[in-house]
């Protein structure tokens, strides 16, 4: 908030507005300002009216002030729904008084079907975009980029390997590149250098990331996951995963499916499909549990 002397006052009954939500806000939220709460403002007790509240004073204030707001939210798939709900409310008041507030949040594929279970009219409010695997030029570019800021050049065919190795998935390039980092002394990083460095990685991976997410599985959703896996690489159908994981049918397999898709380790990218949320996710499993281990 600009605290310039035309807009001084503006900006001070903001803050006093979201001194009263901090006071009244859920759990977490603790906002120390040098500024009396505003009574009667953002005060109720009621996360949705006292976000929507909070929102559009904190809109007025820059609008008068010619400037704009941007909330970022990470992670937003781990809001309960009454956040959601909140967040959708005070977004939809913004926009009928045309303010200058804007939010950009990210999640995963979930996200979309928790805000519309939330307010049905969220979509409306909403722009949704993947963000998917980099493309390879866009793989390629997050290695050599950084690399050569610090003077290191990684040979094509390196990065060839890497980008098909790492499926574009760009925690994977993260951690290809960390170890690459790492463990290579002899730069320019060659081909020979990314297959040394491959058993590393995957054992990084394995170790960090989807073991852990495996093991957050109950016993009969890990089966429920090892199953599916033996079917190839998603998505698969509802009907032929229940089969593989032994239930007599779709009802069968639906509380299993829906714990794990609360879990965020499977998702639905359209009716009657499930896949993994991550990428190469149904290999780990195969490797480790199934046919190919």
């Amino acid at each position: 908030m600009s605290l310039r002397q035309r807009m001084k006052d503006r900006a001070k009954t903001a803050l006093s507005v979201v001194k009263s939500f901090s006071l009244a806000g859920p759990a977490g939220i603790r906002l120390q300002l040098d500024v009396d709460a505003a009574a009667g403002s953002a005060d109720t007790g009621d996360i949705e009216q006292d976000l929507a509240d909070l929102l559009v004073e904190i809109g007025e204030v820059a609008r008068a002030g010619g400037t704009g707001a941007l909330f970022l939210i990470d992670e937003m798939q781990n809001l309960d729904r009454a956040s959601l709900g909140a967040i959708c409310m005070a977004l939809h008041r913004v926009s009928q008084r045309d303010l200058p507030v804007a939010l950009a949040g990210a999640g995963l594929p979930t996200l979309p079907a928790m805000l519309r279970a939330a307010k049905p009219y969220a979509p409306r409010l909403f722009s949704y975009h993947t963000l998917g695997q980099l493309s390879v030029a866009e793989a390629r570019l997050a290695l050599v980029g950084p690399a050569g800021l610090q003077g290191v050049e990684l040979q094509k065919r390196a990065v060839d390997l890497v980008v098909e190795q790492s499926g574009g998935y760009p925690y994977f390039l993260q951690e290809y590149g960390r170890v690459l980092w790492d463990e290579i002394d002899d730069p320019p990083i060659t081909a020979e250098h990314v297959r040394t460095v491959e058993e590393i990685v995957n054992d990084s991976l394995d170790r960090g990331f989807f073991g852990p997410a495996f093991e957050l599985a109950t016993d009969a959703e890990q089966r429920y996951l090892i199953a599916i896996s033996s079917l190839g690489d998603g998505p698969y159908r509802t009907a032929d995963a229940a089969r593989a994981a032994g239930y007599a049918n779709i009802g069968g397999a639906s509380v299993v499916r829906d714990e794990l898709i609360e879990k965020e380790l499977i998702w639905s990218p359209r009716r009657a499909y499930i896949d993994f949320t991550v990428p190469r996710f149904a290999q780990f499993l195969r490797a480790t549990y199934g046919q190919d281990a």
